[in-house]
């Protein structure tokens, strides 16, 4: 049977490291405060972009750091789908941005496409990915994601500026002719649209941007707050569902990767499966909220532990709107 695997992540922090404190004092200035907030969501400290950088460089240093690690050849790779909601271009996709940039290096591209499903957005890729190369010839693909908030965030934005952060992560992916099932085992998907107008950018819309009659802040990322606390009952509900589907339980799951937005929603839902804390890993203290990345940031620290053979990990997290989504993955 066909079976498509993960073969290696790569990732790109910025240099740019900024600590609790510096944006306490950015807030205090403004007479905001921050401090709760940070505390409840777990945030130590993040990295942001600095001159120069932007989604397409950042893709490019997750990509070379992938092929680094992993010993990738470029020139095998057939498919390249890029996940992000901070794009720089829209014209031409950032995907075709970057086979461009690469070249000859990348020239037997056959695909090359952007997706954007918010911050569910690198686990949605994978899965629309995997089951394009299992009903086609396609035998190695990138999957590359990115996270290039700062540059659109409200600075007076307690939520995006002072818990979000820039990164973008790569996986390398790859078809195998193998006698057992595994790697993508399920995937299950949940939209509730009911939030749709909490999370908006452009603020104003897209048609709305060239008019100069618009305040440049207007063209900025709005987040209007929203309790999230029902989050980690419909992760339950959810993983529940994927794991009885497929007769396991959380005892044969060895890993859970949650989304990086909240420690206390995350471990929540560890509360409510009875999954001892040991399968689960937080780098929200270190790399603040990355969007689409998160899951695969967690996924690359860990991965010479995750990877062993015969390991099965479950990825949940949610994306803006809201869509929710919770993969089964075993290697």
């Amino acid at each position: 049977m066909k079976n498509i695997l993960m073969r290696g992540t790569g990732v790109y922090i910025p240099s740019n490291k900024v600590y609790n404190e510096q944006l306490n004092e950015h807030f205090e200035k403004q007479g905001l405060d921050a401090h709760n907030l940070m505390d409840h969501l777990g945030r130590r400290k993040r990295y942001f972009i600095t001159e120069g950088e932007n989604t397409i460089t950042m893709c490019q240093n997750a990509i070379d750091d992938c092929v680094k690690k992993h010993g990738v050849d470029l020139q095998s790779i057939e498919m390249l789908v890029v996940c992000t909601d901070t794009p720089e271009y829209l014209f031409p996709s950032n995907a075709m941005a970057l086979a461009g940039t690469y070249g000859d290096a990348l020239q037997n591209i056959k695909i090359a496409f952007d997706l954007n499903s918010n911050c569910t957005g690198m686990v949605q890729g994978l899965d629309v990915v995997y089951k394009y190369m299992k009903t086609s010839g396609i035998s190695k693909a990138l999957v590359v994601g990115c996270f290039c908030i700062t540059p659109i965030a409200l600075w007076s934005d307690t939520v995006v500026y002072g818990t979000f952060a820039d990164a973008a992560a790569c996986i390398a992916l790859e078809s195998c002719d193998e006698t057992r099932r595994r790697g993508f085992l399920e995937t299950k998907t949940q939209v509730d649209a009911r939030y749709y107008k909490q999370v908006t950018y452009p603020g104003c819309g897209m048609a709305k941007v060239p008019l100069k009659a618009i305040e440049p802040n207007e063209k900025r990322l709005i987040w209007n707050p929203f309790k999230m606390d029902f989050l980690p009952h419909v992760w339950h509900d959810m993983i529940t569902e994927v794991l009885n589907n497929n007769s396991l339980s959380v005892n044969d799951i060895d890993f859970f990767i949650f989304s990086q937005l909240s420690d206390a929603f995350n471990m929540k839902t560890l509360e409510l499966l009875g999954i001892p804390e040991e399968k689960y890993h937080f780098l929200g203290r270190e790399y603040g909220y990355t969007g689409n990345t998160c899951p695969i940031l967690c996924l690359n620290r860990m991965w010479d532990k995750y990877a062993e053979a015969g390991n099965r990990i479950v990825t949940s997290t949610v994306g803006a709107g809201l869509s929710y989504i919770v993969q089964l993955y075993e290697f």
